[in-house]
């Protein structure tokens, strides 16, 4: 009776997780496409003394944010504010931290929708899934670094070129949220290890 229940509660599911799983497979993509424009593009901008894009033909209302969208800034705004010399790095500086975040949470798509194809799939115990999940808590433990050094480079940028230094300072710390979702990752990972051992032996006393 309760075997019947779990199956119809994993049906349930499924439904769920075949939606899920699309969307992350769409963010994975989309996030592939946009580091193989974004990354090049950045690298060559940071190099090139040949260049200069004028901002001021951006749209007024792109306003970007940081610091977890604490901090918001108006890159159309940004031409009369400061010099070209500044705008254009801080052009650079936002490439890079879209791809930084791009490349982070692309990565945790790719694994993400290889557990929900379990689930979808009626076999959420699995050991790959194990080793899924076990990335992903890496994934968000080392993206808390490279996040959080984004976020202080960024806010550096904007804070040298409105001429603030004397004002106000960075404080870099590491993302504490994806710190804490990486353990919980972790913790996961292990609890899904237990559940494919106990998978496995009752696969094996039928």
């Amino acid at each position: 009776m309760i075997f019947i229940r779990s199956v119809e509660y994993l049906k349930k599911y499924s439904k769920l997780a075949k939606v899920l799983r699309i969307l992350a497979q769409v963010v994975y993509w989309l996030s592939a496409v946009a580091i193989a424009i974004l990354l090049p593009l950045a690298i060559y901008l940071s190099v090139s003394k040949h260049w200069f894009i004028s901002i001021s033909v951006l749209p007024g209302n792109l306003r970007l944010g940081y610091i977890d969208g604490v901090i918001r800034y108006n890159l159309a705004l940004a031409a009369g504010a400061v010099t070209p010399e500044h705008a254009n790095a801080i052009l650079v500086q936002i490439l890079f931290s879209i791809v930084v975040f791009t490349a982070v949470y692309g990565a945790i798509s790719f694994f993400l929708s290889g557990v929900l194809k379990t689930i979808e799939n009626g076999e959420p115990f699995q050991r790959n899934n194990a080793r899924r999940i076990f990335f992903i808590g890496l994934i968000f433990l080392g993206g808390s670094l490279f996040v959080g050094t984004a976020q202080a480079s960024a806010a550096n940028v904007i804070i040298h070129a409105m001429r603030l230094t004397e004002a106000l300072t960075v404080n870099y710390s590491a993302n504490s949220i994806m710190i804490v979702a990486g353990l919980l990752m972790l913790i996961l990972s292990g609890v899904f290890r237990y559940g494919s051992y106990l998978q496995e032996e009752y696969d094996a006393t039928l």
